[in-house]
């Protein structure tokens, strides 16, 4: 063996090995790893404890979906190369960096979820997602969507996305952005075709206009779990496209009749779980004639929905108003037979005449559910079935436990603050004693100390004079 056959010998094991430390050994990945044959070729390489990514994808002439979730894969390599591989999953890896032009490689992929790891701001790079180099650019991925949810995100750099022009949906959810900072406000705003917006857990207590006017092919919006305490009047910017927002999680406290101005086109809207949401006024939802669903449940400070809050014409198909704290429910409010689905269990309803005819005017499918809402016979006080109100309930006169219920309420709702307002009080109160105290203690020790002095009375000197005696 000459020297140049050794040499070329030693060089060859070092890349081998090299190689073996950068990538999993791909061999017989089927043995390791699920393999699934079908329309589509799946891989599934969960829970492997690989530490870097494969070399090499299994042999596959269809569509490739791979999943690598559960991995301790600290940083993503370049991707082995294909035209088929078209959805990536590496969540759950620890992934705190991405290799540039990671997924050049595969630049028919469409799906890609980083979810859940440990990237931040300044470890995610536009590089990340650039494609291959065709003479003098960078072409484009194909990714139409891209979860970079519950990461470590506290701003997007400004060009982030400069390669993914296809991107249609983005979640952004379980981040830190707490602030739609300009940079991130440049990030979004280039994404002209992206047509939903996962923003939520991020602490938001606004949405600024410059992150969405470019957005205007927005279907949908998922703002939950912030700290909105008001609807943005920026969904307005998005009039011509937005078809269901999510607003569940939030600081609301009123829906009024400026809400939802300027966003006719919304066909569903959630808005439960709001502790502080205690009325929606008259004309609230008058705006929106596309409203075909409106989740509005589980909202326990929810005393009040006005007759008017929809506006004439408007049908709904689905109504959740379950765990609330609903005292009445007006039959005017809505054309209750045009309802498919509807949900009104666990409030504080008394039986009445609406709620009678809104039982009559329900279809028989939803009122085939028999543990149906209940409300209180204002003269027996027992729960009754709604569902089998009889005409009976429209002799009831509930006005005077309605007052009842109310004022207790009022007082319940007002408790902690008349118990705040005392506790300052007290505080300055306490803070008052204790400067009268002071002073009066001062003025006694200055008093004991003139008593106590031994020289009652001022004594004057005079200067001697002195004659000279010549």
């Amino acid at each position: 063996m000459d020297l140049f056959t050794l040499v070329v010998g030693i060089l060859c094991l070092s890349l081998a090995s090299n190689a073996e430390e950068t990538f999993e050994n791909s061999t017989n990945l089927c043995e390791k790893c699920k393999c699934i044959n079908g329309p589509q070729f799946v891989l599934d390489c969960q829970k492997q404890d690989f530490h870097h990514m494969i070399a090499n994808w299994p042999e596959h002439n269809v569509a490739l979906i791979a999943t690598f979730s559960y991995n301790n894969i600290s940083n993503v390599e370049i991707l082995p190369d294909s035209d088929l591989v078209t959805k990536v999953i590496l969540s759950h890896c620890g992934i705190k960096s991405v290799d540039n032009g990671a997924f050049k490689t595969v630049k028919y992929l469409t799906y890609l979820d980083l979810s859940y790891n440990l990237l931040t701001t300044e470890e995610i790079s536009p590089e990340i997602f650039k494609g291959t180099y065709n003479n003098t650019v960078y072409e484009p991925l194909m990714l139409e969507d891209l979860d970079l949810s519950h990461n470590e995100i506290h701003s997007l750099p400004h060009n982030i996305f400069e390669h993914l022009t296809t991107l249609k949906q983005l979640n952004l959810a379980g981040n830190n952005l707490r602030v739609l900072d300009p940079p991130t406000q440049m990030a979004l705003s280039g994404l002209t075709n992206l047509q939903v917006l996962n923003i939520a857990d991020n602490d938001l207590t606004d949405l600024v206009e410059d992150a969405v006017r470019n957005l205007q092919k927005l279907r949908i919006l998922n703002l939950t779990m912030n700290l909105l305490d008001f609807v943005p009047d920026t969904l307005s910017l998005l009039s011509n496209s937005l078809e269901a927002v999510y607003l569940d999680h939030n600081l609301i406290f009123e829906i009024t009749d400026e809400s939802f101005l300027g966003v006719k086109g919304i066909k569903v809207l959630s808005l439960t779980n709001l502790p502080r949401l205690q009325y929606v006024n008259a004309n609230s939802f008058a705006h929106l004639q596309n409203l075909s669903i409106l989740y509005l449940s589980d909202n326990p400070s929810l005393t009040t929905i006005d007759r008017d809050a929809f506006g004439k014409g408007q049908v709904l198909e689905e109504l959740y108003l379950h765990s609330n704290s609903l005292q009445d429910l007006h039959y005017n409010l809505t054309n209750w037979s045009a309802l498919r689905l509807f949900t009104l269990k666990d409030n504080s309803l008394f039986c009445d005449c609406d709620l009678y005819e809104i039982s009559q005017a329900l279809s028989s499918e939803i009122k085939m559910d028999k543990d149906g809402p209940f409300c209180i016979n204002p003269i027996t006080d027992v729960s009754m079935m709604i569902y089998n109100l009889t005409e009976e309930a429209c002799s009831f006169d509930v006005s005077f436990q309605q007052y009842t219920y109310r004022a207790s309420h009022l007082m319940d709702s007002h408790f902690h603050t008349i118990k705040l307002v005392f506790i300052i009080l007290l505080v300055i109160a306490t803070l008052i004693a204790f400067v009268a105290l002071a002073i009066a203690l001062l003025r006694c020790y200055r008093f004991r100390i003139n008593q106590n002095y031994p020289f009652p009375t001022q004594v004057m000197y005079n200067p001697l004079r002195t004659q000279n005696i010549n």
